[in-house]
Formats: C-alpha cells, sequence, structure tokens
C-alpha cells in the first residue's frame, strides 16, 4: 500500500478550539483521523503542538512522507510510526515530553489515519486491525464495560459553586451485554438529572466538559450519595467509580479537599472509608502523578481486605511502558488507563496494552476531555480487549459517537 497523498487540516473540537485531522491518501482508499486534548494533562504526556505550528511542520515532512511510501520503506504501522518518531528527532525536554519537535498531536493524528488506511486496504474492520497487530488475535479479553462519567468536578467543573475536588464520579454496569449496559447507562443518566434538578433546582444543574452533571455540591460524599441513592431507588446493576485526578489538588507536601489538609496516609483511609461506605469498584489516580509508594500502599491496603477494586494509573503512567514498567516493578496499581495521546502513536500505544496483560494489570482505553467526533478510540478498546472504555457521559456528540460506534461493533460481532 502505497501513501499517494497526505493532507492536514485544523478542525474545531469540544470546546471549540483548534485541533488537527490528518488524511491520508491510498490508490484505492483514504481515511482520516483527529485528535483530542485533555484538560487535565499528566506532567509526561507528549507534547501538543499548537494548530497553526504543526501546519507548517506537516508542509515540512509531508514528502518526505510520500516518498518513504514511493519507496517501501513504509509498509507496516510499526514502520510509519517509527519513521515519525525518527523524523521528530526528540526523546523529551526539560518537562519531560517526548515529541517536542513535530508535536504528539501530529503525529498521532498521522498514525491513527494510517491505521484506518491500512484496515481498510486489508478488508479489515479497523477494530481486527488492532487486534492483530496487538496479538489478541481475534479472541476478546473482554467486552469493554462502558464506564459513565456522570457527575464532572475538579478541572472539569462546570458550576461556579462547586466544592467537587474529585474529577470524575463514575457509573459501570453490572451487565456482560454492551446494549444493556449502554440502555441501563442512559436510564440513570436522565433519572440523575432528574434527582439532581429536583435537588438544587434546575437553573443550578449544568453539565460540564465530559456532558456530565456539575451542580453547587458541598463535597465528594454529597456527589456520590447522590448517585448511590438514584441506584438503590430504581435498583439498577451498577457500580460507583471515580477519577480522583489527585494531581490537581496535590499542594507541595499534602492534599488539599475541602479546605482541609490530607497527608498521603490520612488520604488512604479516606479512600478506603469511601470504598466500604459505598462499594465502589474503581479509583483512578488517588494520589498525585509521582508517588508510586503511595499508590502501591492502597493497593496492598485493598488486596488485604481481599475486596476486588481496580487501582487506576493515568497521570502516574500517561500510556508510557517506561513508567508502567516502574508501576508494575511497585504494585502500584493493577490497572492502567491508554490514552493514544499521551505517548502519540498506536504502535506505542499498544506496545503498552501488551506489558499491562503479560503483568496482569487490566486496560481502561479512554478519551480526552476535550474530544472530536472520532471513534477511534471505540475499535481500540474491542480491539484489545480492554475491560472497559471510558467516553464521557451518554450525550452530546462527541461522546455518543464513541457509544454508538461501539453498539455498531457489537452487532457486528454478534454475527460474525
Amino acid at each position: 500500500m502505497k501513501i499517494i497523498d497526505a493532507n492536514l487540516k485544523i478542525i474545531k473540537d469540544s470546546r471549540g478550539k483548534d485541533t488537527l485531522e490528518a488524511e491520508l491518501i491510498s490508490e484505492d482508499f483514504s481515511a482520516k483521523a483527529s485528535v483530542p486534548a485533555g484538560k487535565s494533562v499528566g506532567t509526561h504526556e507528549a507534547f501538543v503542538l499548537e494548530p497553526k505550528l504543526a501546519l507548517k511542520k506537516f508542509e515540512e515532512i509531508k514528502s518526505q512522507i510520500l516518498a518513504a511510501s514511493a519507496s517501501g520503506r513504509i509498509e507496516t504501522q510499526e514502520d510509519l510510526d517509527n519513521f515519525l518518531i525518527a523524523l521528530d528527532g526528540t526523546s523529551s525536554t526539560s518537562s519531560g515530553q517526548a515529541k517536542s519537535n513535530l508535536g504528539g498531536n501530529l503525529i498521532l493524528a498521522l498514525s491513527l489515519a494510517w491505521a484506518r488506511l491500512r484496515a481498510r486496504f486489508e478488508g479489515l474492520e479497523l477494530f481486527e486491525y488492532i487486534s492483530q497487530m496487538s496479538k489478541v488475535n481475534g479472541q476478546m479479553l473482554n467486552w469493554p464495560r462502558p464506564i459513565f462519567n456522570v457527575i464532572n468536578g475538579g478541572a472539569h467543573a462546570a458550576h461556579q459553586e462547586s466544592k467537587l475536588s474529585f474529577q470524575e464520579f463514575q457509573v459501570i454496569p453490572e451487565a456482560d451485554d454492551f446494549n444493556l449496559g449502554f440502555s441501563l447507562g442512559k436510564i440513570f443518566y436522565r433519572k440523575l438529572g432528574d434527582y439532581l434538578r429536583e435537588k438544587f433546582g434546575k437553573e443550578n444543574v449544568v453539565l460540564g466538559d465530559e456532558a456530565g452533571y456539575s451542580a453547587p455540591f458541598k463535597n465528594n460524599e454529597e456527589a456520590i450519595e447522590c448517585i448511590a441513592e438514584v441506584i438503590e431507588k430504581y435498583k439498577h446493576p451498577l457500580r460507583i467509580g471515580l477519577d480522583v485526578a489527585a494531581s490537581q489538588f496535590f499542594k507541595e507536601d499534602h492534599y488539599l479537599i475541602g479546605g482541609k489538609k490530607y497527608s498521603s496516609d490520612e488520604l488512604r483511609e479516606y479512600y478506603l472509608r469511601l470504598i466500604e461506605t459505598h462499594n465502589i469498584i474503581s479509583i483512578e489516580d488517588p494520589f498525585c502523578e509521582e508517588a508510586f509508594d503511595d499508590f502501591s500502599a492502597l493497593s496492598n491496603r485493598i488486596a488485604a481486605n481481599k475486596k476486588e477494586i481496580l487501582i487506576i494509573a493515568d497521570d502516574l503512567t500517561t500510556t508510557n511502558s517506561e513508567r508502567l514498567k516502574t508501576a508494575i516493578a511497585q504494585k502500584s496499581g493493577n490497572a492502567i488507563l491508554i490514552k493514544p495521546n499521551q505517548i502519540g502513536t498506536l504502535t506505542e500505544t499498544l506496545k503498552v496494552v501488551k506489558l499491562a496483560y503479560e503483568n496482569n494489570w487490566q486496560t481502561i482505553v479512554s478519551h480526552r476531555s476535550v474530544e472530536t467526533l472520532d471513534d477511534f478510540i471505540a475499535d481500540l478498546a474491542v480491539g484489545v480487549g480492554a475491560w472497559g472504555i471510558k467516553a464521557g457521559a451518554p450525550a452530546n456528540p462527541e461522546r455518543l459517537a464513541k457509544y454508538e460506534r461501539l453498539l455498531k461493533i457489537n452487532n457486528l460481532k454478534l454475527k460474525i
């Protein structure tokens, strides 16, 4: 397969900001991919190049990409991704960010567009192509559970009087069938909205960055209790998950929640009480992005209590194989969030997935708070057999695009 043309343009994301969309064209097919952005960003994520500058960089490298393809140097996903990494020529900056020349966003747009193009060339669905690349070989390790972010807090809150320190308050269906799980999520989301509007007043309930509700919650516990009350009232088979994003409220040597200072030990005990009280199934980023030991201490306590709970690393690991190796060695959790734009290529993303599975860690594929209509992560989650997928609340077009693709894949899978 030869790339005969390539294009890059600026499009608008879910916040109306500029982002990138790449298009690759072969003799018979064309494919596009766009990239999201994070509002809450880990220090070790790939560098994001300003989109207008990315257009200039692209014009500088376009001829080199086409020439490499014409000469047969780009035949596989790994060929293309490694070629782009070599063109970038940087490993990291002083801040620890990789791909600081071309930008992880420009490289990723091209990497994902190539994946779509190659899948079409080979007559495969995108999830099948990813499955072959990731060595899952069509055997689904899991059908990804939808993880619905129904209340937005922290950096994603939209209500000015919200006192939520935690970033996401989630519900996760206890259903093997994705169609049923998605239906449960939509029903619960609507019921929770009704409950919150009655509690706070219609004018005080708005949508946050990921389409979850934002309201004048007094504290984290109030948000959790609201979710728990609706679950109990309607007897929905749902569990509660949390994305704490603790780096956002870490201050020098302590964590600040609701005006109160917590040491790492005190915060650990706080989480253990929440887990016990509310039957929580997962906690993401419970400590700051360098706190491997604190993650480990929480994981050990949960294991000792024989609780089957996911301790998920995101800012700690940033879809980076070297940081994941450290987390595995220190037993700093049992699951990793997978965000392709944190690392910058599909090849590197799948390397992290493989490492996680080799060490009995689960994977959760995730969107970003600032999204596009691109549904690539739906195929990625299915292709790697992820434990779950985070795509936000079941509302707003850029979130629904991922769920709708999952529904389509589920129907395709049932016919195979």
